[in-house]
């Protein structure tokens, strides 16, 4: 095969998944805006995740360590300690709650 054919195929295909996925997250859109009461249980749950990375993302340092593999500035270093005290928050709630809800199965 040609790389002209080979090229113009990746660029299609490349248009084609673009269009993909606006066409999902615009249908996401349009649900929401038809369906908000039922929707309010995901608007929370969104929310919640969001909260919890910005106070993830508060006690990030944006320290930047000169001895690693692919270096990043402080505002980089600061999203990716973000992301990692986020996992743990969320790890750590999930703990909890499966704690809680074995707990809770004995006294019933």
């Amino acid at each position: 095969m040609s790389d002209a054919l080979i090229n113009t195929g990746l660029i299609v295909t490349y248009i084609l998944l673009g269009i993909a996925a606006l066409a999902a997250i615009l249908f996401s859109i349009f649900h929401l805006v038809l369906n908000f009461k039922k929707a309010k249980t995901a608007l929370f749950g969104i929310l919640f995740l969001l909260v919890v990375f910005f106070i993830g993302y508060a006690l990030a340092t944006s320290e930047v360590y000169p001895d690693v593999a692919v270096p990043v500035g402080s505002a980089a270093s600061k999203v990716i300690g973000g992301g990692i005290i986020t996992t743990m928050m969320l790890i750590g709630l999930a703990f909890i709650a499966a704690v809680f809800t074995e707990v809770s199965k004995l006294f019933r």
